[in-house]
């Protein structure tokens, strides 16, 4: 990313301040990787709470899995409340990731990922259609235990507007940036606390009581 010096120093000093005003969050066990593209692929304009219940309200009338593939996007929408930002357009979404799964694995579970590299596992992820890059790293991150960082249109807006990354930037751009800064190890907490981040808070001087995420299992 263009400046990304610059940028480094100002994301860990905004980091710093931020993670100072909210409560440290408990880091939820590893996740099913089906589940967390759902939320990842429905989340990416609302955030992964959202989405969870999103998904949660699918499974009221759903069976399974296979049944939300086969289901059109309208019904599953429905079938979440229609409660996602572009629901129709992100549930088809997750049609066609699912069906990609279907097709390559002739079942849906991706539960052989957790065998992989990180690396292998990711550029597998990147080859299925629907999955996009917030999907990719979400899973990485949440379900295998990798090196990611999952940077939703909210996070990409909050960042952009306390001028934490280059305005011109792409997701896929921002995302590898942060990992090249966030190391491994804190990437969860990252996630977890800028989830709730707003971008002129920081950048304003100004102290805040928004608390972050609560690292539920989702």
């Amino acid at each position: 990313m263009k400046n990304g010096t610059m940028y480094a120093t100002r994301v860990a000093r905004a980091y710093a301040k931020f993670r100072s005003t909210v409560e440290k969050p408990d880091i939820p066990e590893p996740d099913d990787p089906i589940r967390r593209l759902a939320i990842a692929v429905l989340g990416v304009e609302c955030g992964d709470e959202q989405a969870a219940r999103a998904v949660d309200r699918a499974f009221d009338v759903m069976v399974d899995w296979n049944e939300i593939r086969v289901s059109s996007a309208f019904e599953l929408n429905q079938a979440t409340g229609n409660a996602i930002p572009s629901g129709v357009k992100r549930c088809q979404q997750l049609i066609r990731a699912l069906q990609a799964i279907y097709d390559r694995e002739n079942r849906l579970s991706l539960d052989r990922l957790k065998g992989m590299a990180r690396r292998e596992a990711r550029h597998f992820l990147e080859q299925l259609d629907g999955v996009d890059d917030h999907a990719v790293a979400a899973i990485v991150l949440w379900s295998l235990g990798g090196h990611a960082i999952p940077v939703n249109d909210t996070l990409l807006a909050a960042l952009q507007k306390a001028e934490l990354v280059h305005p011109n930037a792409t997701r896929a751009e921002v995302q590898a940036f942060l990992e090249r800064h966030i190391s491994a190890t804190d990437a969860k907490e990252f996630g977890l606390i800028m989830s709730s981040f707003k971008g002129s808070a920081v950048t304003r001087k100004k102290r805040t009581t928004r608390k972050a995420a609560s690292g539920k299992k989702s």
